[in-house]
């Protein structure tokens, strides 16, 4: 959405990112034209959403955690810190201890709302949180899945 327009610098590449949405992003302009199902068959509880560098970097807000809102019965927790995954540096073993550590913020966060479910949109920050609480995390479109009752 941001990258290829400055890169390619073509009216096509411009274009395409125009018309280019995060999944949840879109699923919320479908409710604000009243077009999104909202007939959920079950709460969620609380949950503890992680919200992601890559999405917080696209400066489009937080549509996952509104998704997740919309959903009755749910209660939800952004908590907006590093992982420290951060691509493969964790996954070395000289880093890994030091990731840990500096994800131990987002961990706490995620620990001290005491959620029912613990929600992340990025899989590799995912891998730190199930390292760093124990709970494994699942994709919003999973959660609002459940909450679906599919």
């Amino acid at each position: 959405k941001d990258e290829y327009p400055n890169l390619l610098g073509t009216e096509e590449a411009r274009l395409v990112a125009e018309h280019t949405y995060d999944t949840c992003q879109y699923l919320m302009l479908l409710s604000a034209s009243g077009k999104l199902n909202r007939d959920f068959k079950k709460g969620l509880g609380k949950v503890a959403y992680h919200f992601p560098c890559h999405l917080r970097n696209q400066f489009m807000g937080d549509p996952s955690a509104q998704l997740l809102g919309l959903v009755p019965g749910t209660q939800v927790t952004v908590i907006e810190q590093c992982s420290a995954h951060d691509g493969t540096w964790s996954m070395k073993k000289q880093y890994f201890e030091l990731s840990m550590k500096i994800g131990d913020k987002l961990f706490k966060g995620i620990k001290e709302s005491e959620p029912d479910l613990a929600v992340t949109d990025c899989p590799l920050a995912a891998i730190q949180i199930e390292q760093g609480t124990g709970m494994r995390p699942v994709h919003p479109l999973q959660a609002i899945q459940e909450a679906y009752g599919t």
